[in-house]
């Protein structure tokens, strides 16, 4: 079965490369896509924390093309590996897609070069689930988050305590302690007392989720 399927996808690169040729401008949004998370999937194992930058690299024609509308590609394209590295379930920043010319891509193809990201400096924390929804705390200094009025990241979950846990800057990262809590805080899906942040990093408390973020270093 493997040999088949190897078989049937060296044909249909064969045919793709054929078609490019014969059809230069026939290149479409849903190509790339195909392209992007081929090259996502293909290099998940070994991407750091930092995240990566995905650039779509196209002929100065092909790229002409997509301006008008090249924007809003790029954040549907990014939308879609950020889904990807979310249900991968590996810490990691959200993957960047950034389209640009190359004059060594012929027209009517396509090159995906992938650049791997630095962890970021500057942190934020997401309200990914719960309630207010969306709400976004920058990390600085030390911050409390649970459902006391006195918290810096108010929480409406009664399933949280008042003062459920502290994150807190400790050198160029940002670590967190559970402060006694009823109910525990989890950790990308492990129970712990406490630990080092990342961008990707997901601390579930009560029915709440919180997602770390990079931020903007400025």
């Amino acid at each position: 079965m493997t040999f088949f399927a190897d078989l049937e996808a060296t044909c249909a690169r064969v045919v793709e490369r054929a078609f490019a040729v014969a059809f230069p401008s026939a290149i479409e949004p849903v190509q790339i896509a195909r392209k992007l998370v081929a090259s996502f999937e293909s290099q998940a194992a070994g991407s750091g924390r930092g995240g990566r930058r995905f650039m779509v690299l196209l002929s100065a024609p092909d790229f002409a093309r997509f301006e008008p509308d090249r924007a809003y590609l790029e954040r549907q394209w990014s939308v879609m590996l950020a889904r990807l590295a979310e249900r991968s379930g590996r810490p990691q920043r959200a993957p960047e897609v950034l389209a640009q010319t190359d004059a060594t891509v012929a027209t009517g193809t396509v090159t995906i070069a992938v650049e791997t990201l630095p962890e970021p400096k500057c942190l934020l924390l997401r309200v990914r689930k719960g309630m207010p929804p969306g709400t976004v705390l920058p990390l600085q200094g030390a911050s409390v988050v649970g459902r006391d009025a006195g918290c810096q990241l108010i929480l409406l979950d009664p399933r949280v305590s008042r003062r459920h846990l502290e994150i807190f800057a400790d050198g160029d990262s940002f670590c967190f302690r559970d402060l006694g809590s009823a109910n525990g805080t989890r950790l990308n899906g492990t129970q712990v007392d406490g630990g080092v942040l990342g961008a990707g990093d997901v601390l579930a408390l009560g029915d709440s989720e919180l997602l770390v973020e990079a931020g903007d270093d400025a």
